[in-house]
């Protein structure tokens, strides 16, 4: 069985694309963009593990049968973030009784 290898041009492009999504990460984190701060985080971090995988752990050079464990893996975790997501955002408030004002500071405690 002949096994093609990347060359190393290829690892030094995606080692320079990893540089560049973690410049990118760091520059967005300084930018203050509020709630779209996380979600543009993970996104970068999915792209750069993504990378990771199919280029630095031959992912890419394997058969499809010994990738399936990780697309599996992932569709697994995926689907659990997702019924976490509803279970929580369907979840009604829990009311509180609203707590009695305490008593004013010098008042006495009716007698029992």
């Amino acid at each position: 069985m002949t096994v093609k290898h990347l060359s190393s041009r290829t690892y030094v492009i995606v080692w320079l694309l990893l540089m560049a999504l973690t410049l990118t990460s760091y520059l967005l984190s300084l930018a203050h963009l509020g709630e779209v701060d996380v979600v543009a985080a993970l996104l970068i971090a999915i792209a750069k593990t993504v990378l990771v995988l199919l280029f630095f752990m031959h992912l890419v050079e394997e058969r499809f049968a010994n990738a399936l464990p990780m697309i599996v893996a992932t569709l697994l975790l995926a689907l659990m973030l997702a019924l976490m997501l509803s279970d929580v955002t369907s979840r009604q408030a829990i009311l509180q009784r609203p707590v009695p004002p305490s008593p004013p500071p010098g008042a006495t405690a009716a007698p029992r």
